[in-house]
């Protein structure tokens, strides 16, 4: 049979990865769920596609 300090070190080893793993996934998804929030600005602006100024004085018909 295994001595138990082994047990208790492999258990403890155990328990510190899994904290460390869970900490390096909350940043890592902390970090994405910032990086989708953030305001973007108009770097996907389709050139030929109406502007918002025009959808903001409600003229919503194609030239």
């Amino acid at each position: 049979m295994v001595s138990p300090w082994i047990t208790t070190a492999v258990i403890l080893f155990g328990i510190l990865v899994a904290i460390v793993g869970v900490l390096a996934y909350l940043r890592m998804y902390k970090s994405s769920a910032w990086s989708a929030s953030a305001p973007r600005s108009q770097e996907r602006d389709i050139p030929g596609a109406d502007s918002t100024e025009n959808d903001k004085k409600g003229s919503f018909t194609n030239k």
